[in-house]
């Protein structure tokens, strides 16, 4: 070794010792094991008292943010005996059928998440599904006659208009906004808060739930793109919520997209904001882990270097880009502490603030793969 060289390696390690030292960045194994004894430890810990784990995603389509969550589920069913998985997929559909074929297809049909479902089963997981959007034939096809047979057989009446308006809406679905007037929204709209207010409706936990989001996904189909996206995430957080109240024994895990399940509530988000809302109505019980990809097909190898010779950029926390990581955000905060409201740049995903936010304070874990890979289909 050059005196050069020796000089690099002794200063790598004097800038990256006291983040090392203070067990804030840990490596982590191959994608196919991930979790090291190290890192399970850690998260033994923080799991203390938390029954509700969030498994975020930096976008729907990268497969090894999925291959990466699958590992920690097997983790936490074998190792934490969580027994529900909770998709931000189709709410009614999976309240039914706790089947993979209703989750979305990025996730049922991906090659990248064959294994996961493959374990779900094996190990008896329930699916359930908390989105308010309807996107599975199941629902296009039920939700109508078992909402007007609940209606029927508790003797509650209701309009040819609704019945007739209902069907559009199965039928058209996120289209409706081009067929329905303001006046049929309203009407429709104005039905359902009939509906709720009837003690009959009121006594079916179930039936009023399924109605609330019902016209949620009704305003939403009809509305600006910013409020639509206001209605899905609060109606989300009622969803799980209303799932994780119904079993107030069990351990869920929650599958959905990593701005989606932040701990914040920032103007940039524009209203994606689930995992808050969730937060406000059960304060204490959850963990909030956010994945990302490092290398990607779209990212050149300069791009990847340059950024992680950013301070300002997540990625100079790592010793290298060459391996998996795991961060833990109070470990790092308690480390850093002048790093406590420090904006980072990232790839955590759209949502995000453009990449550019306080990041140790939107999750309690990040987790970086080194080779990221776009989702695959058979």
């Amino acid at each position: 070794m050059t005196l050069r060289q020796l000089y690099k390696c002794i200063l790598f390690i004097v800038i990256s010792y006291p983040l090392n030292a203070q067990k804030a960045v840990y490596t982590l194994d191959s994608i196919q094991k991930l979790l090291t004894p190290e890192v399970k430890n850690i998260i033994t810990q923080d799991l203390l008292n938390k029954r509700i784990v969030f498994l975020g995603e930096s976008e729907h389509h990268i497969g090894s943010d999925f291959l990466a969550k699958t590992e920690f589920v097997k983790y936490l069913v074998t190792e934490h005996q969580y027994q529900n998985i909770a998709f931000e997929s189709d709410f009614f559909a999976l309240y039914f059928e706790h089947e993979q074929k209703n989750t979305f297809p990025f996730w049922s049909k991906s090659v990248q998440c064959e294994e996961l479902f493959k374990f779900l089963k094996e190990h008896n997981v329930v699916i359930w599904g908390f989105d308010n959007q309807f996107s599975t034939p199941f629902t296009f096809a039920t939700f109508s006659k078992q909402l007007f047979s609940f209606l029927q057989q508790n003797d509650i009446v209701i309009e040819e208009r609704f019945k007739n308006l209902v069907a559009v809406v199965m039928k058209n679905g996120s289209e409706i906004d081009k067929i329905l007037s303001q006046n049929d929204v309203d009407y429709i709209t104005a039905q359902i808060d009939n509906l709720l207010k009837d003690s009959r409706v009121l006594s079916n936990a179930e039936w009023n739930q399924f109605m609330q989001s019902f016209k949620s996904t009704v305003i939403q189909y009809t509305s600006s793109k910013k409020m639509g996206k206001q209605l899905r995430d609060s109606q989300m957080a009622k969803n799980l919520n209303f799932l994780t109240e119904r079993l107030p024994n069990d351990k869920f895990m929650v599958w959905a997209a990593n701005a989606h399940i932040s701990k914040l509530n920032e103007d940039y988000m524009e209203y994606q904001n689930m995992g808050y809302l969730y937060n406000q109505l059960n304060p204490g019980i959850t963990y909030h882990i956010a994945f990302a990809p490092i290398k990607m097909p779209y990212r050149t190898d300069k791009f990847i270097k340059s950024q992680q010779k950013n301070k300002n950029n997540l990625l100079s926390l790592l010793p290298d880009t060459d391996h998996n990581y795991f961060i833990n955000s109070q470990l790092f905060i308690e480390a850093n502490p002048l790093d406590k409201d420090k904006s980072f740049e990232g790839m955590f995903g759209t949502g995000m603030g453009n990449g550019n936010t306080v990041w140790f304070k939107h999750f309690d874990a990040l987790v970086f793969i080194a080779n990221g890979e776009k989702v695959k289909y058979p």
